[in-house]
Protein backbone atom coordinates (compact mmCIF):
# COMPACT_ATOMS: atom_id res chain seq x y z
CA UNK A 1 0.00 0.00 0.00
CA UNK A 2 1.69 3.76 -1.12
CA UNK A 3 2.47 5.08 1.85
CA UNK A 4 0.31 8.13 2.94
CA UNK A 5 1.74 11.96 2.29
CA UNK A 6 -0.25 14.70 3.65
CA UNK A 7 -0.53 17.93 1.37
CA UNK A 8 -2.09 21.39 1.26
CA UNK A 9 -5.62 20.33 0.60
CA UNK A 10 -4.84 17.14 3.79
CA UNK A 11 -4.27 20.71 5.91
CA UNK A 12 -7.52 22.18 4.18
CA UNK A 13 -9.75 18.82 5.50
CA UNK A 14 -8.22 19.69 8.87
CA UNK A 15 -8.75 23.27 9.16
CA UNK A 16 -12.29 22.73 7.82
CA UNK A 17 -13.22 20.13 10.29
CA UNK A 18 -11.47 22.82 13.28
CA UNK A 19 -13.33 25.82 12.00
CA UNK A 20 -16.78 25.31 14.35
CA UNK A 21 -14.79 25.11 17.60
CA UNK A 22 -14.61 28.22 19.12
CA UNK A 23 -17.36 29.53 19.08
CA UNK A 24 -19.49 26.31 18.25
CA UNK A 25 -21.46 26.47 21.64
CA UNK A 26 -21.62 30.38 21.62
CA UNK A 27 -22.83 30.95 17.69
CA UNK A 28 -26.58 30.92 18.79
CA UNK A 29 -25.78 33.81 21.74
CA UNK A 30 -27.85 36.74 19.38
CA UNK A 31 -31.14 34.60 20.12
CA UNK A 32 -31.24 33.91 24.19
CA UNK A 33 -33.66 37.12 23.95
CA UNK A 34 -35.54 35.69 20.92
CA UNK A 35 -35.86 32.08 23.08
CA UNK A 36 -36.96 34.10 26.10
CA UNK A 37 -39.29 36.20 24.18
CA UNK A 38 -40.91 32.59 22.99
CA UNK A 39 -41.54 31.79 26.45
CA UNK A 40 -39.33 29.28 26.03
CA UNK A 41 -38.34 29.74 30.26
CA UNK A 42 -37.13 32.12 32.27
CA UNK A 43 -33.55 34.07 31.47
CA UNK A 44 -31.76 32.06 33.86
CA UNK A 45 -32.88 28.81 32.19
CA UNK A 46 -32.50 30.13 28.76
CA UNK A 47 -28.77 30.91 29.21
CA UNK A 48 -28.23 27.62 30.06
CA UNK A 49 -28.50 26.73 26.41
CA UNK A 50 -24.90 29.11 26.37
CA UNK A 51 -23.22 27.97 29.78
CA UNK A 52 -23.32 24.34 30.00
CA UNK A 53 -21.69 22.92 26.72
CA UNK A 54 -18.54 24.93 27.88
CA UNK A 55 -18.55 23.18 31.13
CA UNK A 56 -19.22 19.51 29.06
CA UNK A 57 -16.39 20.42 26.74
CA UNK A 58 -14.11 21.60 29.69
CA UNK A 59 -14.90 18.00 31.51
CA UNK A 60 -14.36 15.92 28.86
CA UNK A 61 -11.74 17.63 27.15
CA UNK A 62 -8.32 15.11 28.70
CA UNK A 63 -10.71 12.00 28.31
CA UNK A 64 -10.92 13.10 24.40
CA UNK A 65 -7.43 13.79 23.88
CA UNK A 66 -6.28 10.27 25.57
CA UNK A 67 -9.39 7.97 23.99
CA UNK A 68 -7.45 9.82 20.61
CA UNK A 69 -4.40 8.38 22.31
CA UNK A 70 -5.28 4.84 22.13
CA UNK A 71 -7.74 4.42 19.30
CA UNK A 72 -7.04 7.24 16.84
CA UNK A 73 -7.10 10.74 16.08
CA UNK A 74 -9.65 10.39 12.64
CA UNK A 75 -12.07 8.26 14.18
CA UNK A 76 -12.09 10.67 17.23
CA UNK A 77 -12.52 13.82 14.31
CA UNK A 78 -14.85 12.14 12.46
CA UNK A 79 -17.22 11.12 15.22
CA UNK A 80 -17.08 14.60 16.76
CA UNK A 81 -18.28 16.45 13.49
CA UNK A 82 -20.96 14.06 13.15
CA UNK A 83 -22.26 14.88 16.58
CA UNK A 84 -21.40 18.20 16.56
CA UNK A 85 -24.25 18.30 13.74
CA UNK A 86 -26.38 16.33 15.07
CA UNK A 87 -26.27 17.69 18.59
CA UNK A 88 -26.42 21.69 17.04
CA UNK A 89 -28.97 20.87 14.92
CA UNK A 90 -31.50 19.55 17.25
CA UNK A 91 -32.60 22.71 18.66
CA UNK A 92 -34.61 23.37 15.42
CA UNK A 93 -36.79 20.87 16.12
CA UNK A 94 -37.77 20.95 20.10
CA UNK A 95 -39.72 23.08 21.76
CA UNK A 96 -38.83 21.71 25.44
CA UNK A 97 -35.65 23.97 27.05
CA UNK A 98 -34.94 20.93 28.86
CA UNK A 99 -34.44 18.89 26.10
CA UNK A 100 -32.25 21.43 23.95
CA UNK A 101 -30.53 22.04 26.98
CA UNK A 102 -29.14 18.18 27.57
CA UNK A 103 -28.86 18.09 23.97
CA UNK A 104 -26.27 21.02 23.91
CA UNK A 105 -24.35 18.97 26.28
CA UNK A 106 -23.20 16.69 23.73
CA UNK A 107 -22.82 19.08 21.54
CA UNK A 108 -20.09 20.23 23.97
CA UNK A 109 -18.52 16.95 24.16
CA UNK A 110 -18.11 17.25 20.26
CA UNK A 111 -16.26 20.20 20.31
CA UNK A 112 -13.63 18.67 22.77
CA UNK A 113 -12.80 16.21 19.86
CA UNK A 114 -12.40 19.14 16.68
CA UNK A 115 -9.74 21.60 17.62
CA UNK A 116 -7.22 19.23 19.81
CA UNK A 117 -8.01 16.50 16.82
CA UNK A 118 -6.83 18.47 14.43
CA UNK A 119 -3.93 20.34 15.90
CA UNK A 120 -2.23 17.01 16.88
CA UNK A 121 -2.80 15.99 13.55
CA UNK A 122 -0.98 18.69 12.45
CA UNK A 123 1.50 18.20 14.81
CA UNK A 124 2.16 14.68 13.62
CA UNK A 125 1.21 15.32 9.51
CA UNK A 126 4.58 18.72 9.01
CA UNK A 127 7.49 19.26 11.07
CA UNK A 128 9.64 22.83 11.53
CA UNK A 129 8.61 26.31 10.84
CA UNK A 130 5.64 24.68 7.96
CA UNK A 131 4.24 23.20 11.58
CA UNK A 132 4.45 26.56 13.39
CA UNK A 133 2.96 28.28 9.91
CA UNK A 134 -0.22 25.67 10.16
CA UNK A 135 -1.28 25.75 13.40
CA UNK A 136 -1.46 29.36 13.29
CA UNK A 137 -3.65 28.56 10.44
CA UNK A 138 -6.41 27.04 12.56
CA UNK A 139 -6.57 30.34 14.06
CA UNK A 140 -7.84 31.61 10.58
CA UNK A 141 -10.17 28.64 10.43
CA UNK A 142 -11.51 29.44 13.93
CA UNK A 143 -11.89 33.36 12.96
CA UNK A 144 -13.77 32.58 9.45
CA UNK A 145 -15.86 29.62 11.97
CA UNK A 146 -16.69 33.12 13.72
CA UNK A 147 -17.59 34.96 10.93
CA UNK A 148 -19.78 32.41 9.07
CA UNK A 149 -21.51 31.28 12.43
CA UNK A 150 -21.93 34.42 13.81
CA UNK A 151 -23.20 36.09 11.00
CA UNK A 152 -25.59 33.45 9.45
CA UNK A 153 -26.93 33.13 13.02
CA UNK A 154 -27.99 36.49 12.73
CA UNK A 155 -28.97 36.42 9.51
CA UNK A 156 -31.02 33.25 10.31
CA UNK A 157 -32.48 34.92 13.75
CA UNK A 158 -34.82 37.22 11.71
CA UNK A 159 -36.63 34.20 10.59
CA UNK A 160 -37.34 33.14 14.30
CA UNK A 161 -35.32 31.48 17.33
CA UNK A 162 -34.89 27.92 16.17
CA UNK A 163 -33.95 28.78 12.58
CA UNK A 164 -30.38 30.25 13.87
CA UNK A 165 -29.68 26.18 15.18
CA UNK A 166 -29.03 24.94 11.95
CA UNK A 167 -26.00 26.73 11.76
CA UNK A 168 -24.23 23.14 13.19
CA UNK A 169 -25.15 21.54 9.66
CA UNK A 170 -21.99 22.97 8.44
CA UNK A 171 -20.38 20.48 10.73
CA UNK A 172 -21.55 17.61 8.06
CA UNK A 173 -19.08 19.34 5.20
CA UNK A 174 -16.37 18.76 6.69
CA UNK A 175 -16.83 15.26 7.55
CA UNK A 176 -17.24 12.86 4.29
CA UNK A 177 -13.78 14.46 3.23
CA UNK A 178 -11.89 13.26 7.08
CA UNK A 179 -13.09 9.69 6.35
CA UNK A 180 -11.53 9.87 2.69
CA UNK A 181 -8.53 11.96 2.62
CA UNK A 182 -6.96 11.13 6.45
CA UNK A 183 -5.16 8.59 7.69
CA UNK A 184 -3.65 7.92 11.29
CA UNK A 185 0.03 8.90 11.36
CA UNK A 186 2.62 6.14 11.43
CA UNK A 187 4.04 5.42 14.71
CA UNK A 188 6.98 3.55 16.16
CA UNK A 189 6.78 1.54 19.33
CA UNK A 190 7.82 4.35 21.53
CA UNK A 191 5.43 6.81 20.02
CA UNK A 192 2.60 4.34 20.97
CA UNK A 193 0.18 5.52 24.24
CA UNK A 194 0.97 2.22 26.09
CA UNK A 195 4.74 2.89 25.86
CA UNK A 196 6.04 4.74 29.17
CA UNK A 197 6.79 8.55 28.22
CA UNK A 198 8.52 11.09 29.99
CA UNK A 199 6.38 14.95 30.14
CA UNK A 200 7.56 18.07 31.27
CA UNK A 201 6.45 19.52 34.91
CA UNK A 202 2.17 19.56 35.26
CA UNK A 203 2.99 23.27 36.55
CA UNK A 204 4.52 23.88 33.20
CA UNK A 205 1.06 22.95 31.19
CA UNK A 206 -0.70 24.70 33.56
CA UNK A 207 1.18 28.31 32.88
CA UNK A 208 0.38 27.31 28.90
CA UNK A 209 -2.82 26.67 29.25
CA UNK A 210 -3.54 29.65 32.00
CA UNK A 211 -2.39 31.88 28.31
CA UNK A 212 -5.23 30.67 26.73
CA UNK A 213 -7.47 30.57 29.21
CA UNK A 214 -7.50 34.23 30.24
CA UNK A 215 -7.74 35.75 26.64
CA UNK A 216 -10.27 33.76 26.36
CA UNK A 217 -12.15 34.79 29.46
CA UNK A 218 -11.61 38.06 28.06
CA UNK A 219 -12.80 37.27 24.70
CA UNK A 220 -16.14 35.71 25.82
CA UNK A 221 -16.75 38.48 28.50
CA UNK A 222 -17.69 40.83 25.28
CA UNK A 223 -19.26 38.10 23.10
CA UNK A 224 -21.91 36.68 25.75
CA UNK A 225 -22.35 40.15 27.10
CA UNK A 226 -22.52 42.09 24.04
CA UNK A 227 -26.09 41.79 22.93
CA UNK A 228 -27.03 43.11 26.44
CA UNK A 229 -24.11 45.46 26.12
CA UNK A 230 -25.51 47.14 22.62
CA UNK A 231 -28.57 47.46 24.33
CA UNK A 232 -27.45 50.79 26.48
CA UNK A 233 -26.76 52.44 22.89
CA UNK A 234 -29.18 55.21 22.45
CA UNK A 235 -29.67 53.32 18.55
CA UNK A 236 -31.25 50.05 18.89
CA UNK A 237 -29.13 47.23 17.41
CA UNK A 238 -30.32 44.03 15.80
CA UNK A 239 -29.19 40.70 15.92
CA UNK A 240 -28.08 40.60 12.57
CA UNK A 241 -25.97 43.26 13.47
CA UNK A 242 -24.73 41.68 16.70
CA UNK A 243 -24.01 38.70 14.33
CA UNK A 244 -21.87 41.08 12.36
CA UNK A 245 -19.65 42.31 15.03
CA UNK A 246 -19.27 39.06 16.11
CA UNK A 247 -18.08 38.01 12.55
CA UNK A 248 -16.03 41.22 12.37
CA UNK A 249 -14.35 39.98 15.52
CA UNK A 250 -13.71 36.32 14.06
CA UNK A 251 -12.38 38.03 11.25
CA UNK A 252 -9.56 40.03 13.08
CA UNK A 253 -8.45 36.63 14.82
CA UNK A 254 -8.27 34.62 11.68
CA UNK A 255 -5.82 37.96 10.30
CA UNK A 256 -3.49 37.55 13.46
CA UNK A 257 -3.81 33.56 12.99
CA UNK A 258 -2.50 33.77 9.84
CA UNK A 259 0.28 35.74 11.13
CA UNK A 260 1.52 33.86 14.03
CA UNK A 261 4.35 32.07 12.50
CA UNK A 262 5.87 35.46 12.02
CA UNK A 263 5.51 36.18 15.66
CA UNK A 264 6.33 33.09 17.02
CA UNK A 265 9.68 33.04 14.70
CA UNK A 266 10.32 36.58 16.10
CA UNK A 267 9.46 36.42 19.66
CA UNK A 268 9.23 33.80 22.62
CA UNK A 269 6.11 32.20 23.61
CA UNK A 270 5.72 33.94 26.77
CA UNK A 271 6.29 37.70 25.23
CA UNK A 272 3.87 36.27 22.49
CA UNK A 273 1.53 35.93 25.69
CA UNK A 274 2.00 39.58 26.20
CA UNK A 275 1.40 41.11 23.28
CA UNK A 276 -1.86 38.90 23.22
CA UNK A 277 -2.72 40.54 26.83
CA UNK A 278 -1.61 43.77 25.87
CA UNK A 279 -3.74 43.86 22.26
CA UNK A 280 -6.84 42.94 24.12
CA UNK A 281 -5.92 45.56 26.83
CA UNK A 282 -6.42 48.12 24.41
CA UNK A 283 -9.49 46.25 23.08
CA UNK A 284 -11.67 46.39 26.11
CA UNK A 285 -10.72 49.76 26.68
CA UNK A 286 -12.08 50.78 23.01
CA UNK A 287 -15.28 48.77 23.95
CA UNK A 288 -15.66 50.25 27.47
CA UNK A 289 -15.76 54.12 26.76
CA UNK A 290 -17.84 52.98 23.23
CA UNK A 291 -20.94 55.21 22.47
CA UNK A 292 -21.46 53.80 19.23
CA UNK A 293 -20.77 51.47 16.24
CA UNK A 294 -17.56 52.63 15.31
CA UNK A 295 -15.69 52.52 18.54
CA UNK A 296 -16.79 49.29 19.51
CA UNK A 297 -15.59 47.59 15.95
CA UNK A 298 -12.34 49.19 16.85
CA UNK A 299 -12.09 47.46 20.13
CA UNK A 300 -13.36 43.95 18.70
CA UNK A 301 -10.87 44.30 16.25
CA UNK A 302 -8.63 44.41 18.43
CA UNK A 303 -9.66 41.68 21.15
CA UNK A 304 -10.27 39.58 18.47
CA UNK A 305 -6.08 39.75 17.08
CA UNK A 306 -5.09 38.49 20.58
CA UNK A 307 -7.55 35.74 20.50
CA UNK A 308 -6.38 34.89 17.30
CA UNK A 309 -2.78 34.31 18.75
CA UNK A 310 -3.49 32.87 22.10
CA UNK A 311 -4.73 29.41 20.54
CA UNK A 312 -1.71 28.77 18.22
CA UNK A 313 0.40 29.94 20.91
CA UNK A 314 -0.80 27.56 23.39
CA UNK A 315 -0.97 24.60 20.80
CA UNK A 316 2.22 25.25 19.33
CA UNK A 317 3.86 25.61 22.80
CA UNK A 318 2.13 22.06 23.95
CA UNK A 319 3.43 20.59 20.75
CA UNK A 320 7.30 21.45 21.00
CA UNK A 321 6.98 19.70 24.16
CA UNK A 322 5.03 17.12 24.37
CA UNK A 323 5.93 13.59 23.55
CA UNK A 324 3.31 12.06 20.11
CA UNK A 325 2.35 9.03 22.66
CA UNK A 326 0.20 11.82 25.13
CA UNK A 327 -0.39 14.59 22.71
CA UNK A 328 -3.68 14.28 22.11
CA UNK A 329 -4.47 14.43 25.98
CA UNK A 330 -2.33 17.53 26.56
CA UNK A 331 -3.28 18.91 23.36
CA UNK A 332 -6.48 18.54 24.69
CA UNK A 333 -5.84 21.14 27.52
CA UNK A 334 -5.96 24.21 25.20
CA UNK A 335 -9.13 23.06 24.35
CA UNK A 336 -10.70 22.56 28.31
CA UNK A 337 -8.76 26.53 29.47
CA UNK A 338 -11.05 27.94 26.34
CA UNK A 339 -14.13 26.43 27.13
CA UNK A 340 -13.79 26.54 30.83
CA UNK A 341 -13.16 30.43 30.02
CA UNK A 342 -16.55 30.51 27.83
CA UNK A 343 -18.14 28.78 31.34
CA UNK A 344 -16.59 30.83 33.91
CA UNK A 345 -18.11 33.81 32.09
CA UNK A 346 -21.45 32.29 33.63
CA UNK A 347 -20.51 33.35 37.08
CA UNK A 348 -17.74 35.69 36.70
CA UNK A 349 -19.82 38.82 34.35
CA UNK A 350 -22.99 38.16 37.11
CA UNK A 351 -20.31 38.33 40.06
CA UNK A 352 -18.37 41.57 38.76
CA UNK A 353 -22.01 43.19 37.66
CA UNK A 354 -23.17 42.69 41.06
CA UNK A 355 -20.14 44.48 42.75
CA UNK A 356 -19.89 47.46 40.03
CA UNK A 357 -23.86 47.76 39.49
CA UNK A 358 -26.27 45.94 37.34
CA UNK A 359 -26.07 47.14 33.61
CA UNK A 360 -22.28 48.43 34.18
CA UNK A 361 -20.78 46.47 31.40
CA UNK A 362 -18.75 49.35 30.14
CA UNK A 363 -17.09 49.71 33.78
CA UNK A 364 -16.79 46.11 33.22
CA UNK A 365 -14.72 46.02 30.02
CA UNK A 366 -13.04 48.73 31.70
CA UNK A 367 -12.02 46.93 35.15
CA UNK A 368 -10.83 43.65 33.03
CA UNK A 369 -8.91 46.05 30.20
CA UNK A 370 -6.67 47.12 33.37
CA UNK A 371 -6.39 43.60 34.22
CA UNK A 372 -5.33 42.43 31.11
CA UNK A 373 -2.34 45.53 31.16
CA UNK A 374 -1.09 44.07 34.13
CA UNK A 375 -0.95 40.58 32.60
CA UNK A 376 0.79 41.80 29.86
CA UNK A 377 3.43 43.91 31.70
CA UNK A 378 4.31 41.13 34.06
CA UNK A 379 4.74 38.71 31.03
CA UNK A 380 6.48 41.03 29.37
CA UNK A 381 8.79 41.96 31.80
CA UNK A 382 9.53 37.42 32.77
CA UNK A 383 10.42 37.36 28.79
CA UNK A 384 13.41 40.15 29.02
CA UNK A 385 14.38 38.28 32.40
CA UNK A 386 14.28 34.68 30.72
CA UNK A 387 16.18 36.24 27.74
Amino acid sequence: MKPFTPNRFTLLVLLAAAMPSLLGTAAVSPVLDLMKEAGLGPEYVVSLVLTLPPLATALSGFFIGALSDKIGRVKILAASLFLFAMAGVSGFFLDNIYAIIALRLLLGVSIAGLLPMASALITEYYEGETRTRYLGYIGVANGIGVLVLQTLCGTLAAFGWRYAFLVYLLGLCALPFVLICLREPPRSCREKAECPVSVPSPLKYLGIYSLVFFPALFMYLVAVNLSYYTGTFEASVSPFWIGLLLGIFGLSSAVSGFLFWKFDRRFSSITIGALIFLFEAVGLLLIGISENLVLLTAGLILLGFGMGLAMPNGTAWVSKITPPAVLGRYMGGVTVSTFLALFSNSFVSPLVLSVLGAGEYALMFLVFAGISAVFGAVLFAAGKFRA
